[in-house]
């Protein structure tokens, strides 16, 4: 008896852990009473689906802090919101924070990153949800499309420099004015950066006069193509074991998934539900969180790069803009 008693407990344990390691998704979604898009969470097989929000307004990408405690998102008329003890059986309502798009959390879990045009021109802001004026990141032109790199000692983003969009780099442990460096050295519009979780790597995609994207990395010091032989890549984005890079094919009707080697190589494309992909993220080194639209909704799903299958989270309505607990 005490041998079998043992066994059960043992079972329950790896139970538990199996439920303490799925991973929380945000996402925003129109079913709901009003209609509008609301934040909501689910738990990474679908299931648990809860609505946070209740506003008079469409919500868009929302975004984890650090602890999974709380989401930061804005709204349809550029209102930058967050929302304190989301686990909680009661959150608290959405807290106004300032004037803005895209925001994310920084790593202390109390700043917020995000783009305004606060002072004219449309650059990358910083300031903690609890402060009342933000302080600028971005000096230069028409600055947007930023990521903070894992430790946060680095950000990465999209600018105009000499004329052309260029990709840019802030050291943030670099104090002195010279903190910013030109990353991209071609004469094309260079756009959605991603940084490799060591901050040794950068990729994007570079768009000609055609507005054709090719996948570009930057690695010891060296700009090179990677993504030759597809019309137009865009995109890209790192695994977190920085050793795959994902990005999308943009063809004449509709958008798919492909993944590659750090050097262009070992290329697979993949045919998903849901329709074309629009935004996506890694899950883990093995799966891509992502949403699609089919000409009338989007939803929301995961694809196994490893096996090519892919499931849907989501399936009434429109549901999009996922972001993940990791």
């Amino acid at each position: 008896m005490k041998k079998i008693i043992i066994i059960i407990l043992m079972v329950l344990a790896g139970y538990n852990l199996v439920l303490s390691q799925s991973k929380r998704i945000t996402y925003v979604s129109d079913q709901n009473s009003s209609g509008y898009f609301q934040v909501f969470t689910m738990n990474e097989d679908g299931s648990d689906k809860k609505q946070i929000t209740d506003m008079s307004t469409d919500c868009f990408f929302p975004k984890w802090s650090p602890d999974g405690s709380k989401i930061v998102f804005y709204t349809e008329d550029g209102r930058i919101f967050f929302i304190d003890n989301v686990n909680t059986e009661k959150p608290a309502d959405p807290y106004f924070v300032f004037g803005g798009e895209h925001p994310s959390f920084g790593t202390d879990g109390e700043t917020l990153i995000f783009n305004s045009d606060y002072e004219g021109v449309l650059t990358i802001y910083a300031m903690s949800y609890n402060e009342s004026e933000p302080i600028i990141v971005s000096n230069l032109g028409y600055s947007n499309q930023q990521v903070l790199s894992k430790d946060g000692s680095k950000i990465v983003f999209s600018s105009f420099m000499q004329g052309g969009k260029d990709v840019m780099l802030i050291d943030l442990d670099d104090t002195t004015e010279n903190n910013v460096y030109q990353i991209s050295s071609n004469d094309n519009a260079n756009l959605l950066p991603d940084i490799s979780s060591d901050n040794q790597m950068i990729v994007w995609s570079s768009f000609n006069n055609n507005l054709q994207g090719t996948i570009h990395i930057y690695k010891s010091g060296k700009e090179t193509a990677i993504s030759k032989g597809i019309v137009s890549a865009n995109r890209p984005k790192f695994s977190p074991d920085d050793k795959k890079i994902a990005f999308v094919e943009i063809g004449e009707s509709k958008t798919k998934f492909h993944t590659m080697d750090l050097d262009g190589g070992s290329r697979k494309s993949y045919d998903i539900k849901g329709g074309s992909v629009a935004n996506f993220m890694w899950l883990d080194s093995d799966r891509i969180l992502y949403d699609a639209e089919d000409g009338k909704n989007y939803d929301v799903g995961i694809l196994n790069v490893s096996t090519g299958k892919s499931e849907l989270l989501t399936n009434k309505g429109s549901s999009m803009h996922p972001d993940v607990l990791n």
